[in-house]
């Protein structure tokens, strides 16, 4: 079983934004520009503006969902994801967090009476105006007060990020900004969960999946258990996966922006290293690199450099790729941005250290 090139199932064959996150269930997108690419090139043909078209018209919502994190996901999702993950994700965050942001439930309830005034009938205001708000009520930003407040006020379901506006972010009321909530709850949920995750990211462990959730193997099985009926069970290398019925190998090279689920979704990333020497993907502290994939294989690292009219793409192979056969996806990727692409070829990476992990995250 070639672990890795049946995971590339999905790149470039969907239609639109809401399918791309509907079939993996959710899609971390901390990194804004990068994350936009991590939608486009699951699909066919979408260029940027129809990804964040999705994104003004509220189809889709980039908030924070699991492991604390930003994800997209589809606006309909957002409540039944969060009583999954929000009120355990609230309830991680310690004293000593609370004290550093010198934040106080006496003071959050300020700042969430202050929002709800704000925002209600259709208000949407920028983070700036977010901060100015707190500020008036004597909540000031001298220690990322804004940034514990946003996090926890989302993750309880009061605000999401609403429609960008230019490069800043907005907020709005998610009752309002998505009325249109699904009702799933429990087990019922998981297993919805447990079915995008496994149909979009197999073969895939149940170690994968709790890993993707951040939850743990016990409740995770829960999930699995509902939907195995519906998934090809096989083992390998003394570990046991889950996939799709009638799941084939993808092949090509690809230029995946930094943290997408093709690499961040498993705990065990040894399967996209078995052509090319190891090379650091991430960081210990949990940052991604933007990769080269051939044939679900990692081949080298990249970056794009933006200009006024044009995008420089640098590409950093390893040893024995061949950058040609890049040419088709990097034209890709200009049609996206719509900009014509420039490809610039650097030195290697180098090898792995002690600073860095490339194979299970820490």
């Amino acid at each position: 079983m070639d672990i890795a090139a049946l995971r590339l199932g999905n790149i470039g064959r969907l239609r639109s934004a809401e399918d791309v996150v509907r079939s993996l269930g959710a899609v971390q997108g901390q990194d804004y520009g990068q994350s936009l690419w991590a939608i486009g090139l699951r699909t066919a043909a979408a260029r940027i503006a129809d990804v964040e078209e999705a994104l003004q018209t509220g189809r889709v919502v980039r908030t924070w969902l699991m492991r604390g994190t930003i994800h997209y996901v589809l606006a309909e999702d957002v409540r039944w994801m969060l009583g999954l993950f929000g009120a355990r994700d609230l309830a991680r965050l310690t004293p000593k967090a609370w004290q550093y942001h010198h934040m106080t439930p006496e003071l959050m309830s300020l700042a969430r009476k202050t929002f709800v005034e704000a925002l209600t009938g259709g208000g949407c205001l920028t983070r700036r105006e977010m901060i100015d708000l707190m500020a008036g009520v004597g909540i000031p930003d001298d220690r990322q007060q804004s940034y514990f407040t946003f996090i926890h006020l989302a993750q309880e379901g009061l605000v999401v990020p609403g429609p960008p506006r230019g490069k800043e972010q907005t907020f709005v009321l998610l009752d309002e900004w998505a009325p249109k909530q699904r009702s799933l709850e429990g087990d019922e949920a998981m297993a919805v969960l447990a079915s995008r995750f496994f149909g979009s990211h197999g073969p895939a462990t149940l170690a994968d999946f709790a890993n993707w959730c951040g939850i743990g193997v016990r409740e995770a099985s829960r999930g699995l258990e509902a939907v195995k009926h519906s998934l090809v069970r096989e083992e390998f290398d003394g570990k046991e996966y889950w996939l799709p019925p009638d799941l084939t190998p993808g092949s090509g090279a690809f230029v995946l922006p930094a943290y997408d689920e093709l690499l961040i979704g498993y705990k065990d990333r040894g399967a996209f290293f078995t052509r090319y020497d190891e090379i650091p993907i991430s960081t210990y502290n949990g940052m991604f690199y933007a990769t080269i994939i051939e044939d679900g294989q990692i081949a080298g690292l990249w970056r794009r450099v933006m200009k006024k009219t044009s995008v420089d793409v640098e590409l950093r192979p390893l040893p024995g790729f061949d950058v040609d056969r890049l040419a088709e996806h990097t034209a890709r990727f200009g049609d996206f941005l719509g900009l014509p692409v420039r490809t610039v070829v650097k030195d290697a990476p180098e090898a792995g250290s002690s600073k860095v992990s490339w194979r299970s995250r820490k």
